[in-house]
């Protein structure tokens, strides 16, 4: 069985962008972090309401701090959210 995502976390680089935005406003690391928190609450929430598999949706959301990192280094926010080589597409799973 194939699962189809609707809205694939790699290419929502729109929405990556403007979490990425907030972030580079925030004025504290408690302020990014809860934009950031909130960002990812929301994001996996629509995955849940699609049906998509708890494996699947960590996988999605792995994908989706990632674009936001790297939007962050786009704009040379100073705060960026954590990543780990698992995070990034093509690094060790």
């Amino acid at each position: 069985m194939t699962l189809i995502i609707p809205f694939p976390s790699k290419r929502r680089s729109g929405h990556a962008r403007k979490i990425a935005d907030q972030l580079s406003k925030s004025r504290s690391g408690r302020e990014a972090e809860h934009i950031l928190s909130r960002a990812l609450s929301a994001h996996e929430r629509q995955m849940q309401n699609a049906s998509i598999p708890d494996a699947e949706i960590d996988l999605e959301q792995s994908d989706y701090i990632f674009s936001i990192y790297e939007e962050c280094r786009k704009l040379g926010s100073t705060w960026r959210p954590k990543v780990s080589e698992k995070s990034s597409p093509g690094g060790a799973a």
